[in-house]
């Protein structure tokens, strides 16, 4: 069990770790020095990328042997050299390979009393319960998804949100709880792989939406509702956090890669062609004539992943308003057609009443939250270093 503030005061020790960012587009890996000293921040001593075999074909079974053949190849290089003592392995996952969901857990008495850690564990481990029993009853007892992570992201006493629920008195008590969850053959094969070469180390797993929520609710505190659009090799998750608190979150198959097929298919040209046509494109590198020829393709790829995008915002539960903030994470080369994509009039929703503001995330914007030696500025690898120092702390 996770809360999202401190319940008690931890002695720390320095400690070394490597983070997976298992993606499906690219694997990256990381060295991380976490400090004994609160206020001092994470460091990247070493981390490297991995791009995953691109594939003409969806095929999912391909995909997963070309995603650990990418996970070997980074587990390697950040070997590679390596005199630091590691410690613990965090594999992060993104979409495709985990699902998340949000659950409300309420109770109420008539008679107040303290809420403790063992009452929170308690509704904790009952929804979780049920939860399982859920997926088994759907999947069956083999296939049934393995939960990764739970996290408690807010409790409220009586009905007011408190960040110190702890040893208070009430009468009511309601949990807003992050479950992940995802195939146990899958995390066996992914933690095999990561053993080859970091032998008998304690692996763990989460997701990258805990990772990307903890990390940007440190780092912008005044934007406690927004939207994230994390655009992988594959699908596109869109999330709405709204009070500081996850409460929606869908995925569609349009990712990256998605787009290059699609260019590939309607061109009829090798997919290393169409990633190039791609750039030159979207930074006006291209002719006038080029431009004009390829110009229909271009704008129907914009028309499949932006009606897709807006589809994301229909039919959402009741209570949830639509942020106007949209934080997007993405590859570098396709983070300006996506800004630009998000912010026309037609792939905003109804329902929001101003144009979507876009800040696309780079590494430079994590800078004063994790210190980065001898290695790029990853955002991805930045903001998964700060989610697992944050959980290691409380």
């Amino acid at each position: 069990m996770e809360f999202l503030f401190k319940t008690s005061k931890k002695k720390k020790q320095e400690t070394i770790v490597a983070i997976f960012d298992i993606g499906s587009g690219s694997i990256g890996g990381a060295i991380v020095q976490l400090p004994s000293i609160d206020g001092e921040l994470p460091t990247i001593i070493k981390s490297a990328r991995t791009d995953i075999a691109f594939s003409e074909s969806n095929d999912f079974e391909i995909l997963i042997k070309n995603m650990l053949r990418a996970i070997n190849t980074t587990a390697q290089t950040l070997n590679k050299n390596n005199t630091s003592s590691i410690k613990e392995v965090f594999c992060i996952l993104s979409s495709p390979w985990y699902l998340s969901e949000t659950r409300i857990v309420k109770t109420e008495r008539e008679l107040s009393f303290v809420f403790t850690k063992r009452h929170a564990n308690e509704l904790l481990q009952k929804e979780i319960f049920n939860l399982s029993e859920t997926y088994k009853k759907q999947y069956g007892e083999i296939d049934a998804p393995q939960i990764i992570e739970n996290i408690i992201m807010g409790v409220s006493l009586n009905g007011i949100p408190t960040n110190e629920p702890l040893d208070k008195k009430c009468k009511s008590v309601e949990l807003s709880i992050l479950i992940s969850l995802s195939s146990k053959i899958f995390i066996d094969k992914i933690e095999g792989n990561i053993l080859n070469n970091f032998h008998h180390i304690p692996v763990h797993f989460s997701s990258f939406i805990s990772s990307s929520y903890i990390a940007l609710r440190d780092k912008y505190i005044n934007q406690d509702s927004h939207v994230l659009v994390d655009v992988s090799g594959e699908t596109t998750d869109v999330s709405i956090i709204q009070d500081g608190i996850l409460k929606y979150s869908v995925s569609f198959p349009q990712g990256k890669k998605t787009l290059y097929r699609y260019i590939s298919k309607n061109k009829n040209i090798e997919l290393r062609d169409s990633e190039e046509l791609f750039n030159l494109y979207t930074t006006d590198n291209l002719s006038a004539s080029i431009k004009y020829k390829v110009d229909p393709i271009f704008k129907s790829l914009e028309y499949i992943w932006g009606s897709n995008f807006t589809k994301c915002f229909e039919n959402l539960p009741e209570g949830i308003i639509i942020p106007k903030v949209v934080f997007l994470t993405a590859d570098n080369n396709i983070k300006k057609w996506l800004t630009q994509l998000i912010q026309k009039d037609q792939y905003n929703p109804s329902r929001l009443e101003n144009r979507f503001n876009v800040l696309a995330l780079e590494g430079s914007h994590f800078l004063n939250m994790c210190n980065i030696k001898n290695s790029s500025c990853d955002p991805f690898l930045m903001i998964e270093a700060i989610s697992v120092m944050r959980k290691k702390n409380i």
